[in-house]
C-alpha cells in the first residue's frame, strides 16, 4: 500500500458518524433480541404452554453464549479489524431473526434462533472501543464509547417497552415480522456505511505469539482485574434485574405487564441519558474514578430502597430511574478505562474481558434470583443480595489507579 492511500485511509472523514450510526443500529438490535421475550414472559408462558424458567432461558442464552465467545471475538476484532468482526455479528442477527418466522409457536425453534442471534452479539459489543480508536480522534473517543453504549440501552428500552405494546396492538407474529425486518435492515446499513479500517491491517504484521504474550500480561494487570470485578457485578446485576423486573414488579407491588414495561423503560431511558452525561463530565474533568465510585454507590442505595420501601408505580419509577442513570452510565466509563489500561493494540481484548466476566456473572445471578425467590417466597432477599454486590464493586473502584 502506497503512502498516499495510507494517509487517505487513516484520515478522519465525515462518514465516521454514519459508521457510528450503523454500529449503533446493529448494537441496539442485539439488546432488542436479548430482551424481547423477557418483557412478555408471562404472556409467552401461556402462549407456548411452558414454564417460566424455560421462557427465562430464551433470555439467559445471551450471557451464556458470551461466556464462550467473548474472548475469541475480542481477539478476532484486534487481529482482523472492526468491520470484519461486527460484520459477522450483523449477518448472524439478520439470518436468525428471519428464521424465527418459520415456526413462531415452536419453543425449540425460538430457542435455536435466540442462540443464533446471541452468537453474533460478542462480535458486535466487543468492538465499540475499536471503533472509537479506528475512526475517531482522541478528543471524541470517550463520547463515541458513550454513544455506542447508549445504543445498547436504546435496544433494551425497545425490547422491554415496545414489545408488549406491539404484541397487544398488532399481535405476536406481526411483532416477530417487524423485528425480522429490522435485523435485515441492520446488516444492510452496516455494510453500506462502514468503510475498511487500516489499523487492523497494519497489525497483521505482528505475530500471534506477540499478541498473546501481551494479552497475558494485560490480563494480570491489577487495574484490569479490579475493573473485571466491577463488570462482574454491574453487568451481572443489570442482567438479573432486566430479566426478572416485570415479574418482580408484579409480585412485589402488583403492577401489570404493560405498566411494568413502562417502568423498565424508565430504568433504561435514564441510563441512556447517564451514558452521555457522565462520560462527558468525565472527559471535561479528565477523571474517571470519582464518577465510577459515585455511580456504584448510588446504585447500591437505590437498589436498597427498591428492596425495602413499599412501592407504587411512581415510587418504583423514581427509584429505578435514579438507579439506571448512575448504574448504567458506569458501563462506558469501565470500557474507556479498560482501553486506557490495555492500550490501543488490545482494546478489543480488554473490552471482551469485561464482557466475559459480566455475562459470566449473569449466568450465575439470573437463576440465583429465581432460586432465592422460590426459597424465600419473595424478591426482598434476592434484591438485598444484589445490593450487597454493589458494595464489593465500590471498594474495587476505590482501589483503581486514576489515569
Amino acid at each position: 500500500m502506497n503512502s498516499k492511500s495510507l494517509n487517505k485511509t487513516l484520515s478522519y472523514t465525515p462518514s465516521k458518524w454514519l459508521t457510528l450510526f450503523a454500529y449503533m443500529f446493529v448494537s441496539a438490535l442485539t439488546q432488542l433480541f436479548w430482551l424481547n421475550f423477557a418483557s412478555i414472559d408471562t404472556y409467552m408462558e401461556k402462549l407456548l404452554h411452558t414454564s417460566a424458567i424455560k421462557i427465562g432461558f430464551l433470555t439467559l442464552v445471551f450471557p451464556m453464549t458470551f461466556l464462550i465467545l467473548s474472548v475469541p471475538a475480542g481477539i478476532l476484532t484486534d487481529r482482523k479489524g472492526y468491520k470484519f468482526s461486527v460484520g459477522i455479528g450483523a449477518i448472524l442477527i439478520a439470518i436468525f431473526s428471519v428464521m424465527r418466522l418459520f415456526l413462531p409457536y415452536s419453543y425449540m425453534l425460538l430457542l435455536i434462533t435466540q442462540v443464533g442471534i446471541s452468537l453474533g452479539q460478542p462480535f458486535v459489543l466487543n468492538s465499540i472501543t475499536k471503533l472509537s480508536l479506528d475512526y475517531f480522534p482522541e478528543k471524541e473517543q470517550t463520547l463515541v464509547v458513550g454513544l455506542g453504549s447508549l445504543s445498547l440501552f436504546i435496544g433494551m428500552i425497545v425490547g422491554l417497552t415496545v414489545t408488549p405494546l406491539l404484541v397487544s396492538k398488532i399481535g405476536y407474529v406481526q411483532m416477530l415480522w417487524l423485528y425480522g425486518l429490522l435485523g435485515v435492515l441492520g446488516v444492510i446499513l452496516f455494510f453500506l456505511f462502514t468503510p475498511s479500517n487500516l489499523q487492523s491491517v497494519v497489525r497483521k504484521t505482528e505475530s500471534i505469539r506477540s499478541y498473546l504474550s501481551d494479552m497475558l500480561y494485560v490480563v494480570k494487570t491489577r487495574d484490569l482485574i479490579l475493573l473485571g470485578v466491577i463488570a462482574f457485578v454491574g453487568i451481572g446485576v443489570f442482567n438479573g434485574i432486566a430479566t426478572w423486573l416485570e415479574k418482580i414488579l408484579n409480585v412485589m407491588h402488583h403492577i401489570p405487564m404493560n405498566i411494568a414495561g413502562n417502568i423498565s423503560g424508565i430504568l433504561i431511558f435514564s441510563g441512556m441519558i447517564g451514558c452521555v452525561i457522565l462520560p462527558e463530565l468525565s472527559d471535561r474533568s479528565r477523571k474517571r474514578k470519582p464518577f465510577l465510585i459515585a455511580g456504584l454507590l448510588i446504585a447500591f442505595f437505590s437498589l436498597l430502597l427498591f428492596a425495602l420501601v413499599k412501592g407504587s408505580v411512581f415510587v418504583d419509577s423514581v427509584i429505578l430511574g435514579v438507579m439506571g442513570f448512575f448504574a448504567i452510565s458506569t458501563f462506558p466509563l469501565m470500557l474507556a478505562m479498560s482501553a486506557e489500561v490495555s492500550g490501543e493494540k488490545l482494546a478489543g481484548f480488554s473490552a471482551s474481558f469485561l464482557q466475559l466476566l459480566g455475562n459470566g456473572a449473569a449466568v450465575l445471578i439470573v437463576p440465583a434470583i429465581d432460586i432465592l425467590y422460590r426459597m424465600t417466597k419473595g424478591y426482598k432477599i434476592p434484591l438485598l443480595y444484589l445490593a450487597f454486590l454493589f458494595i464489593i464493586a465500590t471498594f474495587s473502584a476505590i482501589l483503581i489507579k486514576e489515569r
